[in-house]
């Protein structure tokens, strides 16, 4: 599946990329992956997350913050509104330090495949990019489609009632005790701009329960929940 994210009036405005090497200040999310001691099953409170995250190749023609970031918020299926104050869930790739511009290697170019412990909820994808320049998918403060920022928490720009549309943007539940793989996330960028034009999302079951291997204290069955279903859904 291929989403153009100017698609339903979210186009963005492209910004020059700051070449000046990123500081990594303090997250105010939290971390959520989950520890190679992490003890969970069925009867957990808690819930696991696996997703894999890439850029395209356009990404190795430029360096960009030193690692790239999703940002998840609770909002009400219902109302299809964020929750303000409600659950986020954060998912951060890094690359290597001091990568040179070209020709450094694969940075995040390859899948990366996290496994996150989560609150039980409803959640949607409602930012990404790198720690200076965060792409917003959802209604912000100002208008902006993009939130320069040192501090990877895109919810200081984003409208705390904002509204969800599961017809334009990736949205999942979970509940308590499951283990949820929600899919591949490839966010497509242009060269030399930091602007994200479009997502591939796919589906890779095998890479997910390679991750869950490196978890022995993580037991119990893994569902795989299509994301694209339940934009089809929602769009009936």
């Amino acid at each position: 599946m291929h989403i153009g994210i100017a698609d339903g009036g979210r186009a963005l405005r492209a910004l020059l990329v700051l070449t000046a090497p990123v500081l990594w200040l303090a997250a105010c999310a939290a971390d959520f992956d989950a520890k190679r001691s992490t003890e969970f099953g069925p009867s957990s409170d808690k819930a696991i997350i696996v997703i894999g995250t890439s850029t395209n190749t356009a990404q190795s023609l430029h360096q960009s913050g030193e690692s790239l970031s999703t940002f998840w918020q609770q909002y009400n299926s219902v109302s299809r509104q964020l929750i303000e104050g409600g659950n986020s869930i954060q998912t951060k790739v890094f690359k290597a330090p001091f990568t040179p511009f070209i020709g450094s290697g694969r940075g995040y170019l390859d899948p990366t495949v996290t496994v996150l412990e989560v609150e039980p909820g409803d959640y949607a994808l409602i930012a990404a990019g790198f720690p200076h320049l965060m792409t917003l998918f959802v209604r912000s403060v100002d208008g902006a489609t993009q939130a320069n920022t040192y501090v990877v928490d895109p919810r200081k720009y984003v409208d705390p009632e904002a509204e969800v549309d599961p017809r334009k943007n990736f949205v999942f539940s979970v509940a308590a005790g499951q283990i949820a793989y929600i899919g591949h996330l490839e966010f497509v960028k242009l060269q030399y701009f930091d602007k994200f034009v479009s997502i591939n999302y796919s589906l890779d079951p095998a890479a997910a329960r390679a991750a869950l291997e490196d978890y022995p204290g993580i037991t119990g069955d893994m569902v795989t929940l299509d994301l694209t279903l339940r934009t089809e859904e929602a769009a009936r």
